[in-house]
């Protein structure tokens, strides 16, 4: 800044001497010689007043080299900052700059314009502005701002220039380009707000990991715990924060599933520190307020970019219920092993009295039959009558008899099937009735089926013989229906009420039933159950159960018509 302080030069004889009064020097009546004295004393004093005129030039010239090598020294000052400094006037008028200014504004010379149109390209003042602050409070005003016209942040220092009287002359101004420190700024908020928001993930997944989760730095200090950790470990006293996993072991006492003590390096938060992942290996730890707590722990290292170990995971999940519960299922088990190996026996010797009966009943009522059989040739009359029934009840009991063999085959059989012609099932057992009595067109279906299979035929058919009348007539048919053969066996009988449909195929026990009676039906549907398929009670004429009864029953194709 060029501040220019100049003396007035005046050369002129303030003391009005530099006339020679010619009127002293004839005025009569005065010696000529005194009139020489009071003119040389006139002269001494002119010549000491000039004396002390160029003195005080000389002091001046002094002072003005002085004050030029001040303005000079203070120019260099502002020149060489780093930042931009400008003399602002009272109506905002840029009076003068340095050269980091000139610098910052290349483009034209900032000398005369206003600081808004320079910084900011505007015709008005700012709406935010340092100088206009500094100048209606007098005080020193900092901004930082966004010059959006120039694309830069700036740090702006208003000092307001006063007079002796304290008005603001001249503001000023200092501003620095801090861009960098701007954008270094947001970066840093931004990886500040990226951690932060780093950090409020970790802890939103630690609370939501049902297990107790430890994180250690690399010296195998506690840096994280989640709240699981305070119901695992029950009754901890003090904060497990900062607490090296070494002291943690020693306080606890892990041990191996065998009871033995475990070595800290064959921990797996030891061998996760030192680069192993260690996937669910299942310790006791002893040292619980809580008593023995089983664990299943996994552990693995964390890394950093460069791929070095800064620290170790662990999880460790309460599995004591399950221990127990293991235990409760061990014994279980073994009573169950028990209980079968007693239920075999059981079930042998059951078998073998079972075996033994049916094999006697069976020879008993051939007997009895045989000799029913005598005593009709042999008979006349009333008696003849109590003879025929009592064959009929013998040969209903040897029915019985057979049904229960078949249920106890069927319940002991193998449950592997093999493929059956069902066209040689059928006209196997249609030649057992009546010829005329059934109706069937044939086929030429394979399904998976066992040599029980002409039981289900045989009971079906025959139900409907025994229950139609002396007219029924039977119709078998076999249809595909949805990848499965679908068997009807229709008859024109008396057919079943809508009420029995289910029930029908309910074991015989029931109170309604005779002795034995509904038997052949249960075994049917046990039969096709076995064989993989379903079977239902329909009305031969959809809605008409008067018009007879159809039994349907699916079986699995083995082999589709050939």
């Amino acid at each position: 800044m060029s501040v220019q302080f100049r003396m007035p030069q005046d050369n002129s004889d303030p003391a009005g001497r530099d006339e020679i009064r010619e009127s002293n020097l004839t005025e009569p009546g005065q010696p000529f010689n005194d009139q020489i004295r009071e003119l040389q004393t006139e002269v001494d004093a002119l010549r000491r007043e000039n004396e002390a005129l160029r003195l005080a030039d000389t002091r001046r010239r002094e002072s003005e080299e002085a004050l030029r090598r001040e303005n000079e020294r203070i120019n260099a000052i502002f020149s060489a900052l780093d930042t931009g400094q400008s003399l602002i006037d009272l109506d905002m008028t840029i009076m003068w700059v340095n050269q980091k200014t000139r610098e910052f504004f290349p483009e034209n010379d900032p000398i005369g314009d206003t600081c808004y149109r320079l910084f900011e390209g505007m015709d008005r003042e700012c709406e935010v502005c340092a100088a206009r602050i500094a100048r209606s409070t007098g005080e020193v005003a900092k901004i930082e701002k966004y010059i959006p016209h120039r694309g830069r942040w700036f740090s702006i220092v208003a000092q307001p220039i006063k007079d002796a009287s304290g008005e603001v002359v001249r503001i000023l101004e200092s501003y620095t380009d801090i861009t960098e420190q701007k954008e270094g700024e947001a970066k840093l908020r931004a990886a500040v707000e990226k951690e932060h928001l780093r950090a409020t993930e970790l802890d939103a997944i630690l609370a939501s990991i049902p297990s107790a989760v430890f994180i250690y730095d690399a010296h195998g200090a506690v840096v994280r715990v989640n709240d699981m950790v305070r119901q695992v470990i029950d009754g901890t006293p003090g904060p497990l924060e900062t607490v090296r996993f070494k002291k943690l072991w020693a306080t606890f006492g892990i041990l191996q599933p065998d009871g033995m003590p475990i070595p800290i390096k064959a921990t797996p938060h030891y061998r996760a520190l030192h680069g192993e992942t260690v996937q669910g290996e299942e310790m006791m730890i002893t040292g619980l307020s809580r008593g023995v707590l089983w664990a299943d722990i996994s552990a693995a290292p964390i890394h950093d970019a460069g791929g070095a170990i800064v620290g170790a995971v662990a999880i460790l999940t309460d599995i004591t219920g399950r221990k127990r519960g293991e235990e409760v299922l061990k014994r279980h088990a073994e009573e169950l092993t028990r209980l079968h190996s007693d239920l075999k026996t059981a079930n042998r010797e059951a078998n073998l009295y079972l075996d033994i009966l049916t094999h006697d009943i069976g020879n008993t009522e051939n007997v009895s039959r045989l000799y029913t059989d005598l005593l009709l040739d042999t008979l006349n009359g009333e008696a003849a009558g109590y003879a025929e029934n009592l064959r009929r009840s013998i040969n209903r009991s040897i029915e019985i008899l057979g049904n229960v063999s078949t249920i106890r085959r069927i319940y002991r059989a193998s449950p592997e099937l093999t493929p059956i012609d069902l066209e040689g099932v059928i006209t196997g057992m249609i030649a057992g009735f009546p010829a005329g009595t059934i109706h069937y067109s044939g086929t030429r279906y394979q399904v998976l089926a066992d040599d029980l299979l002409p039981v289900i035929f045989n009971n079906l058919i025959g139900n409907a013989v025994k229950h139609g009348g002396p007219d029924v007539e039977v119709e078998i048919r076999v249809d595909e229906v949805d990848g499965e053969v679908r068997v009807s066996v229709e008859d024109t009988g008396r057919g079943v009420p809508d009420m029995d449909k289910y029930a029908i195929f309910r074991r015989y026990e029931q109170q309604k039933r005779g002795v034995g009676e509904g038997l052949g039906l249960y075994l049917v549907q046990i039969l096709v159950e076995h064989y993989g398929g379903r079977i239902w009670a329909d009305d031969r004429v959809p809605g008409r159960p008067e018009e007879g009864a159809a039994f349907r029953f699916t079986l699995q194709i083995a082999q589709g018509p050939g």
